[in-house]
């Protein structure tokens, strides 16, 4: 059975994770797959820390006779016994606002992810002082990782649902067509396991789902590509080809380049069904202008997005990049602190 080496922190599954928590496009039988919604871990786990503060201090101005009126003293009042001489004016500011709109709402929080609230100061990962000047990096390298975590783990309750078990010296190596989304299974297991294998991972949309995150995880934090599979000649035909499907219906691969358009197997002009049907103008000016690009020559086969990505015992693994998510790989994420969810007491 694959298993993940729960002894690296980096490997661990966050603590309130879902691990059916899958992308929204998921089709039916898709159980691989990580819901990237914009937050990092660092973003949810503020947002925990932050609920489960003001619940607790929403109970505790309910239990005063005047629930808005002790708020006051402890934020407005400074000859208030109650006043909080020890935050910073920004802090009172942002508890008095949270407070007094729990109050208002019944006990509603909607405050954010303000990373100078004092109910953080005690984690030192996230805390940013006192000031709302301060500003912070969001961490999306260990998002990344996060995700490598919860993939790993799918697809490793998926193989052992099914009786497969590859052995320790196993190395397979998915690839993955970036337009059909079919994923092939290659390494030194034998053909039936990889047969096995194969078939798990493309029921439903679990290939689509491994491509999504082998994709996201070939670009650093600053949303550069660092992997030498790809590049932005290939990341522009990928969403050429998936952007006149989704639009048409055609695949772009079998049409021709005739007199200023593309004429597709049954005649028809896929330039103008493409403007006819897309949902705005800049989009067709962007991609008609990428097809005009790939005319001359045809659809070039070396230029489509076919993406490989490692798998053995210890999980998936980055192909082709220095700073890899896998197990074996991510020692250069060792400076970043492993301390996120430790309170600095």
């Amino acid at each position: 059975m694959v298993t993940v080496n729960n002894s690296d922190y980096y490997n661990n599954i966050p603590a309130g994770r879902d691990l059916n928590n899958l992308p929204n496009t998921s089709s039916a039988g898709t159980t691989v797959g990580y819901q990237y919604d914009g937050l990092t871990e660092e973003d949810r786990f503020v947002q925990k820390v932050l609920q489960e503060h003001y619940d607790k201090v929403y109970k505790e101005n309910l239990s005063h006779s005047d629930p808005m009126a002790y708020i006051e003293s402890k934020y407005c009042d400074v000859t208030s016994p109650n006043f909080c001489s020890y935050m910073t004016e920004d802090q009172r500011s942002i508890a008095y606002r949270n407070e007094k709109r729990m109050l208002q709402t019944g006990g509603k929080y909607s405050a954010g992810f303000a990373r100078y609230d004092y109910a953080l100061r005690n984690y030192k990962d996230v805390y940013t002082g006192g000031s709302r000047s301060v500003g912070y990096v969001r961490n999306t390298d260990r998002e990344k990782q996060y995700a490598r975590s919860v993939v790993n783990q799918q697809i490793s309750n998926l193989l052992s649902k099914n009786g497969i078990s590859i052995s320790k010296q196993a190395d397979l190596v998915f690839s993955i067509d970036p337009y059909t989304y079919q994923l092939t299974v290659s390494g030194n297991a034998d053909r039936d396991t990889l047969s096995q294998i194969e078939k798990l991972l493309n029921e439903g949309d679990n290939a689509k789902n491994i491509w999504t995150h082998a994709w996201i995880c070939m670009h650093d934090a600053d949303n550069e590509i660092v992997n030498s599979q790809a590049n932005m000649t290939k990341a522009n035909q990928y969403s050429l080809w998936h952007e006149v499907y989704e639009t048409t219906g055609y695949d772009a691969r079998n049409a021709t380049y005739k007199n200023g358009t593309f004429i597709a197997e049954d005649g028809t002009d896929l330039l103008a069904l493409f403007k006819e049907k897309s949902k705005n103008g800049a989009g067709y000016e962007l991609y008609s202008k990428r097809w005009l690009q790939y005319a001359k020559n045809g659809w070039k086969k070396e230029n489509d997005l076919v993406l490989k990505i490692g798998f053995d015992s210890s999980g998936l693994y980055d192909i082709g990049q220095e700073k890899g998510y896998g197990a074996t790989q991510n020692m250069w994420m060792k400076g970043v602190s492993q301390s996120m969810f430790e309170a600095r007491v």
